[in-house]
């Protein structure tokens, strides 16, 4: 070899030298993914991630992390460590994970739509952060995808949701804008599905999009037991499907109960227990930081337990489009005002409204002003309603009516006179039986 084939070979060996102990004294790529996650956490309370430099020569060893026999990272663990910070969407650079497990942190901001990349992922369980935003659309598409946990709700896939409602044939109730079904998970908890009755991807705009996006965010960071409360969703685009999974509340709706004759009566002291369960869970919502507004406040959407407890849900899916001040202001006046009207129907027994009488808040106008004895506004179907009560709730429900929004009284002072009237507690008004919901749907998909 002559000696410029020997040089050209020397200087091809010094190259391949210099890239070797490269390798060999640098971090890879999937660990220099992980670092600049490390480098979004803003606090690490007990220093899980110390361990975590650029001086490794591999994050197989970091904590928190697994690796595959060739050095790829197929696992991060970080639950129950109290990390605040965002979402680095560098975590879509590690292609061969396939858990990502970060359960009861302080996270926030948006998910990444990068995490959608991981098409090996099998679990993914952000639950029990402080996410904002809507969940991205791309973690649909993660084919392999066995178990979802975002927020403390499951995504579903349409074939578990069919099998537990017999092929949705188990119709609970036909309301505007959606099919209300029952069905079973394996675990053998009951759960109530609400479907969008939009058949085609055409029919659904992109403010309904948005509107049960935010709906599914909302519901998913409140947990009340007088909620019926959101434990999963399921979305396809073919064929087209938007759905809700709730608790199931065995006793029917407050309407039923209420106005339909066939239906089992509800006694004085239950309807006081209704309406202060669902002035618990309001008063609950409203104290949320970004408070929660439940537009179909009615009895149609207050469902009652086997023990006839009240849950009060929020499912439907269309925008509203009502132009009533009073729905149109999601303020905590307007919410007063729609649980006087929810109370007034309670107590009195009268539907909303009817052909003979009008309007159930013109109709109790001469009861409310006491130009009749008020005893005439309480459901005659009732015994041994102490005057008292009527009086009090009377006074309280036309407080609560009052034209000016400012004389109205706030979401807490209705509860303490409620409270005053009725001497139900809290703990009283829940049901007493709980689902638990959540440790039966982490069993399931463990």
């Amino acid at each position: 070899m002559g000696t410029c084939g020997r040089r050209v070979l020397g200087v091809w060996f010094f190259f391949w030298f210099l890239l070797t102990l490269e390798q060999c004294t640098s971090l890879n790529r999937e660990g220099a993914a992980l670092l600049r996650f490390k480098a979004a956490i803003e606090a690490d309370p007990y220093g899980a991630l110390l361990d975590w430099n650029q001086e490794s020569l591999s994050p197989c060893t970091w904590f928190g992390v697994e690796c595959s026999d060739d050095g790829l990272v197929m696992s991060l663990s970080l639950a129950n460590l109290g990390l605040k910070g965002v979402l680095s969407p560098e975590l879509g650079k590690l292609m061969q994970m396939k858990s990502l497990i970060l359960h009861n942190n302080s996270f926030y901001g948006t998910i990444p739509r990068e995490i959608g990349d991981l098409q090996d992922l099998k679990m993914l369980d952000l639950g029990y952060n402080n996410f904002s935003g809507s969940i991205p659309s791309e973690l649909q598409h993660i084919l392999s995808l066995e178990f979802l946990f975002l927020e403390g709700i499951t995504l579903f896939r349409r074939s578990e949701l069919e099998t537990a409602c017999e092929g949705f044939s188990n119709i609970i109730d036909t309301l505007p804008g959606f099919t209300l079904f029952k069905g079973t998970l394996p675990c053998g908890a009951e759960i109530a599905v609400a479907s969008t009755s939009v058949a085609y991807a055409g029919g659904w705009s992109a403010i309904d999009e948005a509107h049960y996006m935010n709906k599914v965010g909302a519901l998913s960071k409140v947990n009340h037991k007088n909620l019926l409360n959101l434990v999963g969703y399921c979305e396809d685009e073919k064929p087209f499907i938007r759905m809700m999974v709730f608790e199931y509340a065995s006793n029917g709706s407050l309407f039923e109960r209420l106005h339909v004759k066939e239906a089992e009566h509800l006694n004085w002291q239950s309807r006081l227990r209704i309406a202060m369960g669902v002035l618990y869970c309001l008063q609950y919502m409203h104290q949320q930081n970004t408070p929660v507004t439940l537009k179909n406040l009615n009895s149609s959407y207050i469902y009652l337990t086997e023990d006839d407890a009240a849950k009060v849900s929020d499912i439907s899916f269309s925008v509203d489009k009502r132009e009533d001040d009073e729905y149109d202001a999601p303020d905590e006046y307007s919410t007063v005002y729609k649980f006087a009207l929810l109370l007034l129907e309670t107590i009195s027994g009268r539907r909303p409204y009817s052909e003979d009488d009008g309007l159930l808040v013109l109709w109790a106008r001469r009861y409310l002003t006491c130009a009749s004895p008020v005893m005439g506004m309480i459901d005659p179907t009732l015994n041994s309603v102490p005057e008292e009560h009527a009086r009090a709730l009377s006074e309280l429900i036309r407080l609560c009516l009052s034209e000016d929004r400012r004389q109205r009284p706030t979401m807490a002072e209705v509860t303490k006179r409620m409270q005053e009237i009725t001497g139900i507690t809290q703990d009283q008004a829940i049901p007493r039986n709980s689902a638990l919901w959540w440790a039966e749907l982490e069993i399931m998909t463990s």
